[in-house]
């Protein structure tokens, strides 16, 4: 009697568990080297000065529109709760620096006055930021 031998059909398929583990090393490096921009929630209008220089190094921004509002983490806050705010962000970040962002049409005193809760929250670094002239 004569012995059949069965066909084996040869299954041909594509590996793809290394592309996989490529990828999403790829996607865990591009997470943790992205930089997260933080805003205010508005862009006032900031006045030129002679020795305006970028500065890159804040780490919490606040700014003062022309109406004096006061804006953090894009949305409008009150003076009186600018304190708090500062002391659970420098609470994350013991180095904090704080930039204000004031528009040019904004009053004084609101300036001085969140100066002064910035201080009471624990910031001694506060930078005024402003346009680089002719800019």
């Amino acid at each position: 009697m004569a012995r059949r031998h069965a066909t084996q059909e040869e299954e041909t398929e594509i590996n793809i568990t290394p592309m996989l583990d490529v990828v999403f090393i790829m996607l865990i490096f591009f997470i943790v080297t992205t930089s997260f921009i933080k805003e205010t929630g508005i862009d006032p209008n900031r006045p030129e000065a002679e020795t305006a220089s970028p500065n890159a190094h804040g780490n919490i921004l606040i700014a003062i529109s022309e109406f004096d509002q006061v804006w953090m983490n894009k949305g409008q806050v009150e003076l009186a709760q600018i304190r708090a705010m500062v002391e659970s962000a420098v609470a994350e970040i013991p180095e904090s620096s704080v930039i204000i962002i004031a528009d040019e049409k904004a009053s004084t005193g609101i300036l001085i006055d969140l100066m002064d809760q910035v201080r009471l929250g624990g910031v001694a670094n506060i930078m005024v930021a402003a346009r680089e002239a002719g800019n």
